[in-house]
């Protein structure tokens, strides 16, 4: 079997592209944003993925839908270390991770939760609060602007993100 050249690969997909565009009647204006959008996350995906593999983390359950440009589980080894996240409209990439809770440890949560949100916003870690029928989830996240997102600052967020987590589930039990 001949395998299509690059440069064919390249005209084929660039000739769906146009047909879809066409097909759509995308005014100049729509097809320039959905292109813009399409490089982007591209461009995106690609730097998230080599810069995971240069921190030595394993990324999985990769998604991309109407709200979410990317996702990604992230994983040191066979440690969850939360996930990277980035809305189509958002200015940068979200670090975080999911505290999942019983009802039991609302009191033990409520008692601690100045110190948790103290601790967590000096280091610039936001806890949002949703309380379920039998649980309570803290999603815990962080903010790298595109144009500061590199190795030392994802690994930076990650750890202090990893320092919130592990404070909180200290202090809440």
């Amino acid at each position: 079997m001949v395998r299509p050249s690059p440069r064919n690969a390249v005209d084929s997909i660039r000739d769906q592209i146009f047909a879809l565009l066409n097909k759509k009647k995308a005014s100049f204006e729509i097809a320039l944003k959905a292109l813009s959008q399409c490089e982007a996350h591209i461009r995106n995906r690609m730097m998230v993925e080599n810069i995971a593999r240069e921190c030595g983390l394993k990324l999985s359950r990769f998604l991309a839908n109407d709200k979410l440009e990317l996702y990604y589980d992230l994983k040191r080894g066979r440690h969850d270390m939360g996930y990277i996240s980035k809305g189509w409209e958002d200015p940068g990439f979200r670090i975080g991770d999911l505290i999942v809770m019983e009802k039991l440890k609302e009191e033990s949560f409520k008692a601690n939760a100045y110190e948790i949100l103290r601790f967590c916003a000096t280091n610039g870690i936001v806890i949002t609060v949703e309380e379920g029928k039998d649980t309570i989830t803290l999603q815990m996240e962080g903010v790298i602007y595109s144009e500061g997102f590199n190795q030392d600052t994802f690994l930076k967020t990650l750890e202090t993100l990893n320092e919130c987590v592990e404070k909180v589930q200290d202090l809440i039990g």
